[in-house]
């Protein structure tokens, strides 16, 4: 810091005082510290806008909302650059608006393209090096639109090394990247959170300094949605990757507004509000906050929240209890929420809350004075809801925890009435934008529509370990989503798939037999042995089957539906009409090829080491055609044939990588993304507006 003497010093002082007299500034004004381009108070500030963090450097915001850095060893060159449909947002002027004084947060906003107004909100920590950005498009036009939003990073050094960070709770997917630069420190890349339904893709080829998250968004017309990433700097790439393990997703959006929080559609959201009303707690005392806006603290002395729902009478024994919200004008209603995220709501029995105050006194609160109720925090208290066990949400916005129901459930579809174990379904929607119909998800990964035939389900609350048991009914068009578990199988390479022409998408293999009418003769083929099959043109009756030999025939199928055995074990007839394409990746060889296989196999074994050489080159040579015979036949071999068969596998396996993939209705290379549906929070406007 420059400091003056003498006559410089006089000179300001003198300057100063006059300044504030005539009223030109206020004294509190000159009395804030300023950083050049950073905000000196709420309102306007002109770009590019600089925060010098502990390490020397100087992070800038340019026009586009991009970061870049400079200084003692800068890192990034160029950071969250943002692309909308492959073109950067117009900007109007190089401005940006004061969000938060306190926290220095700053928006670039109405930055638009043809059809869309975009704000980028970005908040820049200079004591941990981490900028939070939150890009919010809308789609101001009146009708949907498609929306490629894509987050480009530059780094001023090179990579040494790197690696995607994965998502523990969801296999396959990734929430971040992290690089170890030749600066020596590492970097972060956060484009996703933990357990979301539509993380961002990520992209980075090795000895490149770029790498970018891509996600698609379905924005319907007036409607908007938020994406959040994150950009840290750590010592070390370890560093960094156990600092994006260990994100807490109530940390990283805890700040944000309600209204924006809702928008975020790649991080999972937090459990500190239901719908627009935030979860009252206290620190060392309980807290009743009233209508009025005040605020008393001591111990609520309830024994139990005991409530007259719709669907039956419920006790809340008090040590689950965390909150309640008194919500709705003119027909009040209490939500009880409890430790592990459910949410009871309806009327309470007793219509005042019991406080004692710190002073000793015990005073009755009338319950309609009451907005909001909340616990002081436990030390046993779970840092996030998980919802492992059963659930059942309802269209008003409860959330209840209840036990797997005994019996099958039933449901009329477009393949006939089933009866479906509880343990083979994930997830019943019952309220869905895309449909009227319910959509069922199983845990095998198959998805499709229809209708359950119960017109409500007599059920128990997954009461606490000692508590008595409680039986409750649900009305079927009282339910927005049966969730028997949220963990779903993903189909990869080796799973047999089929898809259909409404949509759904089933994970399993057509059985059977199956006579083909070709042009010169009835062919009969085993199910089993089939490849592939689809239409080979659209609306056609004919269908093209391919064959685990490399064979492919046309004609007309005698049959009219598909028998179906989905991997849950779900059994069912697809109408050959619906089949779009039907994909299996490791059919069967034909009954004499299994044969040859098997007599093979028993040569692993023999005593002439030539023997077992020329047994396992004959294998390798059948191609990957011979990968589930021989993963069927491996654990009846002695430990000389299994050890043989899993080289043989490792070699066809690396066969069947370089096989053109069979024929799935996308190019070569083609980037299957999620297409993300309007954000939803938990549906409970109904309560708040009653």
């Amino acid at each position: 810091m420059v400091r003056y003497g003498g006559k410089k010093a006089a000179l300001v002082g003198c300057l100063t005082a006059l300044l504030v007299c005539s009223g030109i500034v206020s004294a509190k004004l000159l009395a804030r510290p300023f950083f050049p381009g950073g905000p000196a108070g709420a309102g306007m500030i002109n770009l590019p806008y600089m925060v010098q963090d502990g390490q020397g450097n100087q992070w800038r915001v340019y026009q586009y909302g991009q970061i870049q850095q400079t200084g003692n060893m800068p890192i990034y060159s160029q950071g969250a650059m943002l692309m909308i449909n492959g073109n950067q947002p117009a900007v109007l002027r190089n401005q940006a608006r004061v969000v938060d004084e306190k926290t220095g947060e700053i928006a670039l906003e109405h930055m638009n393209m043809q059809g869309f107004d975009v704000t980028r909100r970005i908040l820049i920590d200079k004591e941990t090096n981490v900028v939070r950005y939150v890009d919010i498009v809308k789609n101001t036009q009146n009708t949907d639109q498609q929306v490629n939003l894509m987050i480009q990073t530059t780094l001023n050094y090179g990579v040494n090394t790197a690696a995607n960070v994965p998502d523990a709770k969801r296999k396959g997917q990734d929430v971040g990247w992290v690089a170890q630069t030749g600066a020596g420190a590492a970097v972060a890349e956060v484009f996703a959170g933990k357990n979301t339904k539509n993380p961002m893709r990520i992209d980075w080829q090795n000895g490149n300094n770029v790498v970018s998250g891509s996600i698609q968004l379905n924005i319907p017309a007036g409607k908007e949605m938020a994406v959040v990433h994150l950009h840290a700097i750590q010592p070390t790439q370890d560093a960094a990757a156990n600092w994006v393990r260990n994100l807490k997703e109530s940390d990283i959006l805890k700040t944000l507004p309600h209204d924006i929080r809702k928008l975020v559609v790649n991080f999972a959201g937090t459990q500190g509000m239901i719908g627009d009303v935030e979860i009252l707690r206290g620190d060392l005392l309980d807290v009743v906050e009233l209508k009025s806006g005040d605020q008393l603290k001591g111990t609520l002395k309830e024994s139990a929240y005991d409530l007259t729902t719709f669907y039956g009478p419920v006790s809340v024994p008090v040590d689950r209890v965390i909150g309640l919200l008194n919500v709705g004008q003119f027909r009040p209603r209490q939500l009880v929420v409890t430790v592990d995220g459910q949410i009871f709501g309806g009327t309470l029995k007793k219509e005042t809350m019991d406080l004692q105050l710190s002073s000793g006194q015990v005073t009755q609160i009338p319950l309609s004075q009451v907005s909001r109720v909340g616990y002081r925090k436990r030390a046993d208290e779970p840092e996030e809801w998980t919802f492992e066990k059963p659930i059942v949400l309802m269209r008003t916005g409860e959330r209840i925890g209840v036990k797997m129901p005994a019996g099958p459930i039933e449901c009329q579809t477009r393949y006939g009435r089933l009866s479906l174990k509880p343990e083979q379904i994930a997830a019943v929607v019952l309220q869905s934008e895309d449909t009227s119909v319910h959509e069922f998800h199983l845990t095998d990964g198959s998805k499709f529509t229809g209708l359950l035939s119960a017109d409500a389900f007599d059920m128990k609350l997954d009461a606490a370990a000692g508590a008595p048991e409680q039986s409750v009914k649900f009305p079927v068009s009282s339910i927005a989503r049966l969730q028997f578990t949220p963990k779903v199988g993903e189909p990869d390479d080796a799973t047999p798939t089929i898809r259909l022409a409404n949509e759904d998408e089933l994970v399993g293999t057509i059985t059977g037999q199956l006579k083909v009418d070709t042009a010169f003769d009835t062919i009969q083929i085993n199910a089993s042995e089939i490849r592939s099959m689809v239409h080979p043109k659209e609306g056609s009756v004919d269908v093209q089957v391919v064959l685990w030999d490399g064979s492919s025939l046309s004609g007309q199928l005698q049959e009219l539906e598909l028998p179906c055995q989905l991997g849950g074990g779900v059994e069912m007839r697809v109408p050959v009409s619906l089949l779009v394409e039907y994909n299996q990746p490791q059919p069967q060889p034909s009954h004499e090829m299994e044969d040859r296989i098997r007599t093979v196999i028993a040569d692993l074994n023999a005593d002439d080491w030539k023997k077992r050489d020329r047994a396992q080159a004959a294998l390798v040579s059948m191609g990957p055609v011979a990968i589930s015979t021989l993963k069927k036949m491996r654990e009846n071999q002695p430990p000389e044939a299994q050890k043989r068969i899993a080289e043989i596998l490792n070699e066809l396996e690396k066969q069947k990588d370089k096989k053109p993939c069979a024929a799935t209705g996308t190019s070569p290379g083609a980037s299957a993304q999620p297409q993300v549906p309007v954000p939803q929070g938990v549906l409970i406007e109904n309560f708040l507006t009653q």
